[in-house]
């Protein structure tokens, strides 16, 4: 039976090689944004909040470790006052030796001082305050219930102290160094957590075109397979099939429309991930585009990746959470023994009192200073093992975080190694699959001209478009592959 010539549009349309493929949303929309991968990964780092957090993070780590330096350069200042208070009161009590009495005494006062503190690198704290006080008192002239005396009180101070722990490191020191830990450490952690978003992206962007290909992969199965079931349906009225052939080929049908409702289900899901990660609209329809491998690395740079494997963002990461947990081990071991604090301090003031009484007045002025300094020591004779138990698990931390380190470091090279090589492998697998895409084309192509010709059954065009597809999507699984490797690769150094 010769076949009538069909139109070729639906061959045609599989013929370019699907270097787009237009992702359209449910709600029907015909216009579609634009998206390379380049852009959804821009969009990702710097227009989501998943990005600003992963910036954020670090931008934290680098303030609190200036914070901190600052300190030690710098004091912290601050102002304390009170606004003016009013107190009044009443009470039975001895008005002079020996006389006792009803009295009533007024108070109107205000505080303010201003502290500088500044922080040493021994540990210890430098603090000066300097102190304004004012406050007006009236109360009972002698043993007189109706005549009052006022009296009049300005001071002012200037105080020095030094507070300085002995027998044990310098907790500023000790946390100085810890923040500078913790910002290397979260250098680390941007360069993973941006890697990690990058891949996500990647699986995202690529895994939505690749399921898009998968759907019309079924599409065209499901076409095959009702193509078929028809044939095998004319073969069984003729006698020239059995029932139980008859009945694989519907089974076969149904199979395909089952793989065609998971192929768009999968679609969907992908689509909603794709646009949750770039805190788009999930409704937004977008037209992706199959991206272009970067070139492959040349031997100098393959060459420089394995030489600077020391330099692993991995190791570095470890080596400083490696000398936080010693350092933290080494200062709970000097807190467990005899420790000590000196406390030393000076103050000098000055204070104006005017007293006005009923016939007279009087003014004095004092001037006063005071020093102290004091020594505690501390000897810890028993805790009921706290102490101790608090060192172990100190150690125990620091001996992990040794096998941590020791392990990445018997790993980084390895790893770096095995990433290139994987990368070498996918492009040259993308290279070869690019030529079979090529002949599936070619065989596409001429399978169209024999089919329009008569010459070859539907069945068989068929067959050449489901190969070409899943050529495409053999390519675009080696290709997510390569760009995974290639993102896995740079996230093991900083620069």
């Amino acid at each position: 039976m010769r076949h009538q010539r069909p139109n070729c549009a639906g061959a045609s349309v599989l013929v370019p090689a699907l270097a787009t493929i237009l992702i359209m949303a449910t709600t029907g929309h015909v216009s579609a944004r634009e998206l390379s991968l380049d852009q959804a990964l821009d969009i990702a780092l710097k227009q989501t909040m998943r990005g600003e957090m992963i910036e954020g993070n670090l931008e934290v780590a680098e303030q609190l470790y200036s914070a901190r330096r600052i300190n030690m350069y710098v004091p912290e200042i601050s102002i304390n006052g009170s606004v003016p208070s009013f107190r009044k009161s009443e009470a039975y009590e001895e008005l002079r030796l020996g006389e006792f009495g009803w009295s009533k005494r007024r108070y109107y006062d205000y505080t303010t001082f201003v502290e500088l503190k500044q922080t040493l690198i021994t540990g210890g704290a430098l603090t000066a305050v300097a102190d304004l006080a004012s406050e007006n008192r009236r109360y009972p002239y002698r043993s007189s219930l109706d005549v009052f005396q006022d009296q009049f009180t300005k001071s002012g101070a200037l105080r020095f102290s030094l507070e300085q722990p002995l027998f044990r490191p310098s907790s500023v020191k000790n946390e100085l160094h810890n923040r500078k830990d913790d910002l290397e450490i979260a250098r680390v952690t941007r360069v993973e957590e941006t890697a990690a978003l990058k891949r996500e992206v990647i699986e995202a962007y690529v895994g939505t075109i690749q399921l898009q290909l998968q759907a019309d992969i079924a599409t065209r199965k499901l076409e095959k397979a009702q193509l078929q079931e028809g044939i095998d349906s004319a073969k069984l009225t003729d006698g020239v099939l059995s029932e139980e052939d008859f009945l694989l080929s519907s089974s076969a049908r149904l199979d395909a429309e089952l793989a065609g409702h998971s192929a768009d289900t999968e679609l969907g899901e992908k689509k909603r991930e794709l646009a949750t990660l770039l805190d788009m609209d999930a409704s937004e329809s977008l037209d992706l585009t199959i991206p272009e491998p970067p070139a492959n690395m040349d031997d100098a740079m393959r060459q420089r990746f394995v030489a600077d494997w020391e330099k692993a963002a991995p190791i570095v990461k470890a080596s400083h959470a490696l000398a936080k947990s010693e350092r933290e081990a080494d200062y709970a071991a000097s807190g467990h023994g005899l420790t000590g604090d000196l406390a030393a301090s000076y103050a000098f003031g000055q204070q104006d009192v005017e007293i006005d009484y009923p016939d007279t007045s009087s003014s004095d002025n004092y001037r006063t200073n005071s020093w102290t300094l004091a020594l505690q020591v501390k000897l810890p004779l028993w805790d009921g093992g706290a102490g101790s138990a608090a060192v172990r698990a100190a150690r125990y931390q620091a001996e992990q975080a040794n096998y941590e380190f020791t392990r990445t470091q018997r790993s980084a090279r390895a790893k770096i190694v095995s990433l290139i090589n994987q990368i070498d492998v996918s492009y040259q697998r993308l290279d070869i699959i690019r030529k079979q895409i090529k002949l599936a084309e070619d065989r596409l192509e001429i399978a169209g001209g024999r089919f329009a010709d008569g010459r070859i059954s539907k069945l068989t065009l068929l067959e050449s478009e489901i190969f070409l597809l899943e050529t495409k999507d053999r390519y675009l699984e080696e290709l997510k592959a390569y760009l995974l490797n290639r993102i896995e690769l740079e996230s093991q150094y900083l620069g």
